[in-house]
């Protein structure tokens, strides 16, 4: 459509433009003369036309506006006063028409800048759905020139336009938004010039996030990381004080763009490598082939998101999660993070997941102040740090499944290798690895390596009275390492013959018997009665020394039922002291068998034999 020239301004006090008629006191609105209406009245009379423009504006509306509802008795003759005096104004016949109830004025396509205000931010909004950020800067320049103030002035009650005025004002926060947007993504000289413009916005909208993800950048971009992070730690803290909420995604994203330090003007990175592996234990024997399918599990075509390596205390998950990580390094270039999640540990409780993400969060460089305090709000930073990565996170220990989950990054390029006495099979999409005690082959050739003694062989009793378990059969080669004059041969008779085996299978920081301690505490602290009664059937297992135990023959051992039989030796094997050999068949690890015979010598709460259910 044609445009004229601007002629009514409402963006600001309402006022007149173009042309200087006789005895005005003109000023100026960039390039465009603009005539001041200094009468209040006349203000207000124009304001009201303003709004009705090219519409019939009745006598009553006009007098309610001008006096507040209360008119005098010459309010008639003042008003065609009023009319006369702002025909001078206008100083254009036909302009503004009296009909038989009130008055119209003309206002034509483009006289009215709230009418060039509208077809801007239109332009504007087309040009950034395109992506086109030179036009939208363009526009959203344009629009905002037309800005003078409050829209109408700050129009009184009896003025009305409070829909208008806040269309307005909220549409010029959106264009503040869009051209710094825009101002951002063109990346020009001038980002330094903005965040005085954004300081002040910020500060002026406190609960805007737009604003200040804007300034955090504007900041990061022009070298000022540290204060990015602070206006980002204010906004979070100001967020959670008073609404309750975290910061949004795009707030979020900015955030991971200043902690990563992508986006600088140079180029450059602040991004950290994380490098943070355990050695592992040498010399390591055997699981080729798992150590295989585990590689290409993370690394093939078709890689998943996690492996579980599960398995009883000792068998060596933890040497082989290691082991398969270092051979890993060229293939996660972005580094590896390593996490011990405190699942089994000793005289310890299992990490939180918020204690797990602040960890991770930290381990990657986020101050700690800057860690979020919700988990969704941590375990969304911790994808989002990742997503760009092929970081491969090894995460040791873990009591469940819901205490990995959160803790997961979604980018295709990342792998997780968590290690757990639980199989963990809650937790969707990973690829399983259980773990058995090495042959006797390779657990000979263990014993022969870290002793340094050639002389065993797969038959040698050592093996057995071990029971395969890599842990175990560290603590036996360390003690012959430790003492030339033992023979091999001396320490099986010594284990053969100990009251338990496990005494002499503790040395210095390793030990068997701590390794399940630490399984079978947790269920006797539990509360839940599964729990309870899972403690009191490897109770029961050591005193009567069953090789194995299936749901029936428990139940009528103890008096209940079958189905909290079943759950009890369910949860032992989820917690691998019991291994199902078939279906509903449970048998003891070699070494939990002379464990459980000692928990049952023990005094128990139930009865002195240690060996019946609580009640119900």
């Amino acid at each position: 459509m044609t445009r004229r020239g601007l002629r009514f301004g409402l963006l600001g006090t309402p006022v007149l433009y173009g042309g200087e008629p006789a005895g005005g006191v003109p000023g100026r609105h960039g390039d465009t003369p603009v005539l001041p209406v200094t009468s209040p009245k006349l203000r207000t009379l124009l304001a009201v036309l303003l709004l009705d423009a090219g519409r019939v504006v009745s006598v009553e509306v006009l007098k309610d506006a001008l006096w507040g509802g209360a008119p005098p008795v010459s309010a008639l003759p003042s008003l065609h006063n009023h009319v006369a005096r702002l025909r001078r104004l206008l100083d254009e016949p036909g302009r503004l028409l009296t009909v038989p109830t009130g008055y119209v004025l003309r206002v034509d396509d483009g006289e009215l800048d709230v009418q060039v205000f509208d077809a801007h931010v239109a332009a504007a909004r087309a040009a950034r759905a395109e992506g086109d950020w030179e036009r939208v800067r363009r526009e959203c320049r344009a629009a905002l020139g037309l800005w003078r103030g409050s829209p109408l002035g700050g129009p009184a009650p009896e003025v009305g336009g409070y829909a208008l005025a806040r269309r307005l004002e909220e549409a010029r926060l959106l264009l503040h938004e869009w051209r710094y947007d825009a101002e951002l993504a063109l990346g020009d000289d001038g980002l330094a010039d903005l965040v005085p413009e954004l300081s002040a916005l910020a500060a002026e909208h406190p609960l805007r996030e737009a604003y200040h993800r804007q300034l955090m950048l504007a900041l990061h971009r022009t070298g000022r990381q540290a204060e990015a992070l602070v206006v980002h730690r204010d906004l979070r803290a100001r967020l959670a004080d008073e609404l309750g909420v975290e910061p949004g995604r795009p707030v979020r994203e900015a955030h991971v763009e200043v902690l990563r330090g992508s986006g600088t003007r140079d180029g450059s990175s602040r991004w950290v490598r994380p490098a943070q592996l355990p050695p592992a234990p040498a010399p390591f024997i055997g699981r080729a082939d798992v150590r295989e399918s585990i590689a290409r599990a993370l690394s093939g075509t078709d890689a998943a998101g996690a492996v579980v390596v599960s398995g009883t205390a000792g068998v060596g998950k933890s040497a082989l999660a290691l082991h398969v990580a270092h051979g890993l390094q060229e293939r996660f270039s972005g580094g590896q993070l390593h996490l011990n999640l405190r699942g089994t540990e000793p005289g310890s409780t299992p990490l939180t997941v918020e204690e797990a993400l602040a960890s991770l969060l930290r381990d990657l460089g986020v101050p700690s102040e800057d860690v979020p305090q919700h988990r969704d709000a941590a375990s969304a930073l911790l994808r989002s740090l990742l997503a760009p990565t092929r970081t491969l996170l090894v995460l040791d220990d873990a009591a469940s499944a819901a205490q990995v989950r959160p803790l997961l990054p979604a980018g295709p390029g990342c792998g997780v290798v968590v290690t757990s006495r639980s199989p963990l099979t809650a937790l969707d999409g990973a690829a399983r690895f259980p773990l058995r005690p090495l042959s006797d082959e390779e657990s000979a050739a263990l014993l022969r390596a870290a002793s340094g003694r050639d002389g065993i062989t797969a038959r040698h009793p050592l093996v057995a009275l071990t029971g395969r378990l890599p842990l175990a059969l560290r603590v036996v080669a360390a003690r012959l390492a430790a003492r030339r004059a033992l023979t091999p041969d001396d320490l099986a008779v010594q284990l053969a013959s100990a009251d338990s085996r496990l005494d002499l299978l503790d040395y210095d920081d390793l030990g068997v018997r701590r390794s399940l301690d630490a399984a079978f505490d947790a269920l006797t602290a539990s509360e839940r009665r599964s729990d309870q009664d899972a403690a009191l059937v490897l109770r029961l297992i050591g005193a009567l020394g069953l090789p194995f135990c299936d749901a029936p023959s428990l139940a009528r051992l103890t008096g209940v039922d079958e189905a909290r039989a079943e759950a009890a030796l369910e949860r032992l094997a989820d917690v691998a002291l019991l291994e199902e050999t078939a279906y509903g068949r449970f048998e003891p690890y070699d070494l939990v068998r002379d464990y459980a015979r000692e928990r049952a010598a023990e005094p128990c709460a139930h009865s002195p034999a240690g060996c019946h259910f609580a009640s119900a």
